[in-house]
């Protein structure tokens, strides 16, 4: 009966509570977090990162039991190597949308027409004609979330999962006992407690950035490229251990 495996079905909603903390999952989506802080955004990264990760591991577990297949172990390896790659990227990533913020749109008026300008930050670029004067705004860093927001978590949820879906299937055959469905539901469990886990440590992360922006913008940035160049060092890391 069903109910005599629940002690060890709800034995995967907390492994997946502990799964989702692995250092290479927290690393990931707190530097995609890093690139545009927000409390929205990093929720929704939490999110469509644990939804990705939990898809490769509930089509793996189909697959396993249904058909006997099993993701090939050149692949699991090549995604390890690719996590790496993948944490350099969001690294470097990181530093780019710092260029950026140092950016300005600078409105220019000449007369009854407007135009404006880029500058990069302490550029002066006025332009006095006519009495005409100019101002300076911020590019604001909490941006609308646009399509390639969902696709970047998504696509690391999917690697992290296809890399670490061996640990997470390992217990399968003694929780299912050849059921697909006990199978499954342990795999469903399992993604869930690794969504509570992420989004718990997101509305964690995203809240300490937002303090430490209003309270010390230098010490926010300090950290914010801190944590991009800890990125780049922990996927060399990865990478070297991974090939």
């Amino acid at each position: 009966m069903l109910v005599d495996f629940l002690p060890v079905i709800f034995v995967g909603f907390g492994l997946g509570l502990m799964h989702a903390l692995d250092a290479d999952h927290i690393m990931a989506v707190s530097t995609l977090s890093n690139t545009k802080p927000g409390l929205k955004r990093t929720l929704f990264y939490s999110a469509n990162w644990a939804a990705g990760h939990g898809l490769v591991l509930l089509v793996s577990g189909f697959l396993l039991f249904a058909f006997g297949l099993m993701i090939p172990e050149s692949l699991q390896q090549f995604a390890e190597a690719g996590v790496g790659v993948l944490l350099i990227g969001l690294g470097l990533s990181c530093f780019w949308q710092f260029r950026k913020e140092k950016l300005k749109l600078q409105p220019h008026s000449h007369g009854e027409m407007v135009h404006t300008h880029w500058h990069e930050d302490g550029h002066e670029g006025r332009h006095e004609e006519s009495g005409a004067h100019s101002s300076t705004q911020d590019i604001p860093q909490n941006q609308p979330l646009k399509k390639d927001d969902l696709h970047k978590p998504v696509f690391v949820g999917l690697l992290h999962g296809l890399a670490g879906s061996a640990p997470a299937l390992a217990l399968i055959p003694a929780v299912g006992q050849g059921q697909v469905s006990l199978a499954l539901a342990y795999l469903a469990l399992f993604s869930i407690g690794v969504m509570l886990s992420m989004v718990i440590f997101g509305l964690g992360f995203a809240n300490v950035q937002g303090f430490l922006q209003r309270r010390n913008p230098w010490v926010f940035e300090a950290s914010r490229r801190l944590l991009a160049t800890s990125s780049i060092v922990f996927g060399g890391y990865w990478l070297s251990q991974a090939i």
